[in-house]
């Protein structure tokens, strides 16, 4: 056994604290997890955790959330791209391979190779072939690493087929597939247009009704929810309550 996974193989809910070198992402709603930076034996990992939620939802939400999660990470494995779950620390928590890099979202607009995208895309057909779509791919879920390679983060809310799945849900598998392809051509529209070929430009332009819908009731609907339940807890919060 190497000293690393000797190192994994002893840390536990209790003595992970001790290992925590900063915490990278806050949970901001009940779907969040926290997500802390690890150093354990000169090696960084992932921790993503949702002990610190109320004990209701990290037991009704959130340890479904890690299973699921670790189990598409499981099915992916093998996919140059995309990290490995490592440990699964319990049923609110896992422990993933730490990816060198900055988020997409952080990279200078105009930095990027050429090629970039048509590995990315790589990677996400390679992903698509498992039966799986990633259903949330923004660019701080991109992970541009050294050498400009893609990586792909966070599958909270990835849609898995089941062996070879009924009608409806391979169905509901290409239109799924299809919103993570025209997701990846507006954010390399947005950041590397030059690289689009007219064939992409073209299904950017063709955006199928159910991907509109979508938008329009998170633009409508959610977004004004979630402002609304902002201010009020910004309000509770200046008069003490």
């Amino acid at each position: 056994m190497s000293a690393t996974k000797e190192c994994l193989e002893n840390l536990t809910r209790e003595n992970a604290p001790s290992f925590i070198v900063r915490r990278i992402q806050k949970s901001r709603s009940i779907a969040q997890a926290n997500i802390e930076l690890l150093e354990i034996c000169q090696n960084r990992f992932i921790l993503k955790d949702f002990h610190g939620h109320h004990p209701f939802i990290k037991r009704i939400w959130g340890s479904r959330i890690i299973a699921r999660e670790a189990r598409v990470y499981k099915r992916l494995e093998g996919i140059g791209g995309i990290p490995r779950v490592l440990k699964i620390l319990d049923q609110f928590a896992f422990v993933m391979e730490y990816v060198e890099g900055e988020m997409l979202s952080k990279v200078e607009k105009g930095s990027l190779p050429p090629d970039f995208f048509a590995r990315l895309k790589t990677l996400i057909n390679d992903m698509h072939g498992r039966g799986i779509t990633h259903g949330d791919i923004r660019e701080k879920n991109i992970i541009v690493a050294p050498g400009y390679k893609p990586f792909l983060i966070d599958f909270a809310g990835a849609f898995c087929l089941k062996g070879g799945g009924n009608f409806l849900n391979r169905a509901l598998l290409r239109r799924l597939i299809r919103v993570d392809n025209l997701t990846i051509l507006k954010i390399q529209n947005n950041l590397l247009p030059e690289s689009l070929a007219p064939e992409e430009l073209r299904q950017l332009q063709s955006i199928p009704w159910y991907l509109k819908t979508g938008r329009f009731l998170k633009k409508k609907i959610y977004r004004p929810f979630k402002h609304f339940v902002r201010k009020e807890r910004r309000w509770k919060g200046f008069k003490g309550e």
